[in-house]
């Protein structure tokens, strides 16, 4: 029997070294009938007053559910002591173990709620049941989604074949997809993505670091990451990926200020204002700028005294 549609939608971070120009919006699906194959996926982006056709889904996807939480863990490091454990959404789909090479290739990469992990090992518990661990954590950009996770969140192997993206005029935020299957009856299957447009924004800078200068100013400086520099390519400078380069820097309740060059000069005048107004620390807020919005804030905690 081909049984009913089960359906989850991806706002997907950058997965490959092309930077996004478009919103990416996945739709993944598969059943928990053994015999699912595909079904008919409508989209609505007006609350679901109207629905107009998305194609259809693509090949069955490995997914389901977690039903153990995912620790909050360092991106900077291979978690050799967590496991997690999913319940896939039938007992006919496998995980499989993932060597070294295999994952620097990118192998075993899954959407765990917002954040995109890497598991070097999968061993089956019975049924549907899985423990997965070596993990690597915060893969493609998606650090700042490594706490707050729980059980039932979401897990969707993200394989190119099991991908169908929404059109740029569909992948918007609050979209409703609806899946019409031969199995499917009313109420059909749907699923809803809350955001859209990950793939857009920069990534976070790194390596955030304070310098206090001879002249009592203090050298802020740091990384700047690329949605085109996955490789690591030796010598070479990763490309900029935006249409500029530029970053907000703030701190405070109101201030912030612009710059276009990765570091930035806290002025000895501002550093003795913060100071007699109480702040023996400041913690500076780092963002890079892009045409699809600003990344998510890097930290850095300075003193002012």
């Amino acid at each position: 029997p081909h049984g009913a549609t089960m359906l989850r939608l991806v706002d997907l971070p950058p997965l490959d070294d092309i930077p996004a120009s478009a919103p990416r919006i996945a739709v993944f699906a598969n059943g928990a009938s053994f015999g699912w194959r595909r079904a008919a996926l409508l989209a609505s982006v007006d609350g679901g007053a109207t629905f107009a056709p998305a194609g259809t889904t693509a090949l069955p996807a490995v997914m389901g559910t977690m039903r153990s939480a995912l620790p909050d863990r360092s991106t900077a490091l291979i978690d050799r002591r967590s496991s997690v454990e999913v319940e896939l959404v039938n007992a006919s789909l496998a995980l499989f173990d993932a060597d070294m090479p295999a994952l620097l290739g990118g192998a075993n990469l899954a959407m765990i709620g917002h954040e995109a992990v890497q598991f070097g090992r999968a061993e089956p518990l019975g049924g549907a049941r899985w423990r997965l661990s070596e993990l690597w954590r915060g893969r493609r950009g998606t650090e700042a989604s490594t706490t707050g996770h729980g059980v039932g969140e979401g897990f969707v192997l993200l394989e190119p074949r099991a991908i169908a993206l929404l059109s740029p005029e569909q992948a918007v935020p609050g979209v409703i997809v609806m899946a019409s299957g031969i199995g499917d009856a009313d109420p059909w299957p749907t699923a809803t993505s809350m955001t859209a447009g990950r793939a857009l924004r920069p990534l976070s800078p790194v390596a955030l670091r304070a310098e206090r200068l001879p002249s009592g100013d203090t050298h802020i400086t740091w990384v700047r990451r690329s949605r085109a520099g996955w490789g690591w390519t030796d010598t070479v400078e990763a490309a900029l990926g935006e249409e500029r380069e530029a970053y907000r820097i703030t701190w405070g309740a109101e201030l912030s200020t612009e710059t276009d060059a990765p570091f930035w000069l806290y002025s000895a005048a501002a550093r003795t204002a913060d100071a007699a107004a109480g702040r023996a620390t400041i913690r500076l807020l780092v963002m890079q700028l892009g045409g699809g919005g600003a990344s998510h804030p890097a930290a850095l905690d300075v003193s002012t005294l």
